[in-house]
């Protein structure tokens, strides 16, 4: 052997020595706590083929990475702000090496350990409003779960809430739409889905969302009120009397849901457009008036209630009046009146009492205005107006 071939020969050993050395290095400094002059060690070493191919060089970094993300020393994170994700890659890569697992386990904990620290970091990072951090640090978590061959379903939830609070409403729908994907439909998951639906114009998505909730949580009442407000929004009145009586049955203390009713037979009494024959027009106000009735015992300070009935019973004297107007003879006129005027005066407890409950309201004076000035109270009348400001 030549002198070159002989060198050649004595250096090889020497630079595995040297790659070597230096992950036992990183090793020693990562047992002093020296985090920082652990990560100038073992990096080198990752990239070496001699040292790049070993499960421990990898595990080693691992520690020493999550030590950093996991620490309380800012100015070292601040460093090395990746630490996290470098823990992370090393951990997968150590099991990729170890194919006898003699290290899964104690790798697979360490792993656990940095995906709580993600979905922490993200918490930490949503409540200080800084939602992009958040959504990385939960999209970490996400993919630190899908390593062992399972689902994060709070960071999916989180990053959906981060995503909606940042004003990203098609990443929020995203992600709560993966939410009822992966199974966590939970009852305010669809709430939210569907509200967002709604305010981007997808009325029908929205109610197509609330369903599939009610499906899920049948007695979840806020569904089924979300669900009734956008039928009546999308003027979908059959099926959301259907939805309301449906809701009263499981919510049947909830005077909202009896005015709600009452206002939808209101409408079939007295449509937009074109009219009903009088036999359903009243069977419509019967039907109205016995749901706003039903409001008012369940809840006696409810204000809508009282309020829809005045109009209820005023537009039932405006069609009685509209009837007399069409008589010829004045004995029958005066009979007709007489009627009319019977159904004008059950107005009058109704509109004061929501006067009694709502003293601001404006409409509710005004209509008490018409009301005193066609029944001849001028004391009522002058009052009311005095406090109108006229």
């Amino acid at each position: 052997m030549n002198k070159w071939t002989l060198a050649a020969a004595l250096a090889a050993p020497l630079a595995l020595s040297a790659q070597n050395s230096r992950v036992v290095s990183a090793f020693n400094y990562m047992s002093d706590r020296d985090f920082d002059k652990a990560a100038e060690y073992i990096e080198p070493a990752t990239t070496n083929e001699t040292t790049a191919n070993k499960e421990k060089t990898w595990r080693y970094r691992g520690a020493i990475y999550s030590q950093i993300a996991m620490g309380s020393d800012q100015a070292l994170k601040d460093k090395y702000p990746d630490a996290l994700d470098k823990a992370v890659e090393s951990y997968l890569r150590a099991n990729e090496l170890d194919p006898k697992g003699s290290y899964k386990q104690e790798n697979d904990q360490a792993l656990k350990n940095l995906q709580i620290t993600a979905l922490n970091n993200g918490n930490e990072a949503f409540t200080a409003k800084a939602y992009d951090k958040a959504i990385q640090q939960y999209g970490m978590s996400e993919r630190i779960a899908k390593a062992f061959g399972q689902v994060d379903s709070n960071a999916v939830f989180n990053s959906a809430l981060a995503y909606e609070s940042m004003g990203d409403t098609a990443g929020a729908i995203q992600r709560y739409e993966e939410c009822i994907r992966i199974g966590y439909d939970k009852a305010e998951v669809f709430r939210y889905l569907a509200g967002m639906q709604k305010r981007t114009g997808k009325l029908d998505a929205a109610i197509a969302t609330t369903k599939q909730g009610i499906a899920k949580h049948p007695d979840n009442k806020e569904l089924m009120l979300d669900q009734v407000a956008f039928l009546l929004e999308a003027n979908r009145m059959e099926e959301a009397e259907a939805s309301v009586k449906t809701a009263i049955t499981k919510d049947p203390g909830n005077p909202v849901l009896y005015s709600v009713l009452g206002s939808l037979y209101d409408g079939k009494a007295n449509p937009k457009e074109g009219k009903v024959a009088e036999a359903d027009m009243l069977k419509w106000y019967g039907l109205a008036e016995e749901a706003y009735k039903k409001s008012i015992e369940v809840a006696p300070d409810f204000f809508d209630s009282y309020y829809n009935i005045g109009v209820l019973y005023n537009n039932r004297a405006a069609y009685e009046y509209e009837k007399c107007n069409q008589i010829q003879d004045e004995k029958k006129y005066l009979a007709c009146k007489q009627v009319a005027d019977k159904i004008y005066q059950e107005t009058v407890p109704y509109f004061e009492k929501a006067h009694q409950l709502k003293p601001e309201d404006q409409a509710t004076m005004q209509q008490l205005k018409v009301i005193y000035a066609k029944t001849g109270n001028t004391g009522k009348y002058n009052a009311i107006k005095k406090e109108l400001g006229e």
